[in-house]
């Protein structure tokens, strides 16, 4: 091709991409979802996760549930299907789920499509979960959060599968999902080892009434309790026998940070 003539070819091209009522660019930033979990009296959770989605701040009105993707403020993060065992995010453990490109705003919602094959272990035998929305709507987690522009935002989901999960009277299992949506830049932590070890303790993160946080230590002791807010929190340690019960009081949480408790002497009950 002549210079002339492709220089021609190039002004036409750059005057159809001018005319397109697509915009050529757009003023976005990276969302990060990441997922732990709270301890369960499971062998395994295995969830299969087939699109992870954000909504814009946008009327109800606009938002259905049979509506295409691309209405209603709805940003596809990742439509990759992937299974996570929830039993193996514990301890401070998080798997990403998503990450992608959402134009800046502010959001509401986190959307997870579950797909077919999502099944618990109980003592070594494998049983289906009844997903009753997921595949199709998908479950919705509400939480407000901003994307800012050519930055940064890391969400975490505090899934809860012991209280997630329930079983029905003919000994089917059925996903209710409770879970917390936390801006990763906003919590901090809790950890510790307990001594003893391996004494299948419960630890938890109160906040006045309310507890906020489970833990089970891993087999050296060691506990992570995550997504805490900041605050002063008592650390409430159920023991079994004969091992005593011990509360930490006035633990004190920042965000972006680990309060590490360093070794935690069990005492024994009397004889």
């Amino acid at each position: 091709m002549r210079p002339l003539l492709a220089l021609a070819a190039v002004v036409a091209l750059l005057a159809l991409v001018g005319c397109s009522a697509v915009p050529t660019s757009t003023t976005s930033g990276t969302v990060r979802i990441r997922m732990t979990d709270a301890p369960g009296l499971y062998d395994a959770v295995n969830l299969v996760v087939n699109q992870v989605a954000i909504h814009r701040g946008l009327p109800d009105s606009l938002e259905e549930d049979g509506a295409s993707d691309s209405v209603g403020g709805w940003e596809i993060l990742s439509d990759r299907a992937a299974t996570y065992d929830l039993m193996k995010l514990r301890n401070g453990l998080f798997v990403t789920l998503a990450e992608g490109l959402a134009p800046a705003g502010h959001y509401t919602q986190i959307r997870l499509r579950l797909g077919v094959g999502s099944n618990v272990v109980v003592d070594g035998v494998t049983y289906p979960i009844t997903v009753p929305s997921g595949l199709q709507s998908g479950y919705k987690l509400v939480g407000g959060f901003d994307v800012p522009a050519s930055r940064l935002v890391e969400l975490a989901l505090d899934f809860d599968a012991a209280r997630s999960i329930h079983q029905t009277g003919s000994g089917a299992y059925v996903l209710k999902p409770t879970c917390r949506v936390m801006p990763m830049y906003d919590v901090g932590a809790i950890a510790g080892t307990l001594v003893p070890d391996s004494t299948a303790a419960w630890v938890y993160a109160i906040a006045g009434a309310d507890t906020i946080a489970t833990g089970m230590p891993t087999l050296d002791g060691r506990f992570v309790l995550t997504l805490l807010k900041a605050g002063t929190y008592a650390v409430a340690i159920d023991a079994p026998a004969p091992l005593r019960d011990t509360t930490l009081a006035g633990v004190v949480v920042t965000p972006q940070d680990t309060t590490d408790l360093g070794e935690i002497l069990l005492d024994y009950l009397p004889d």
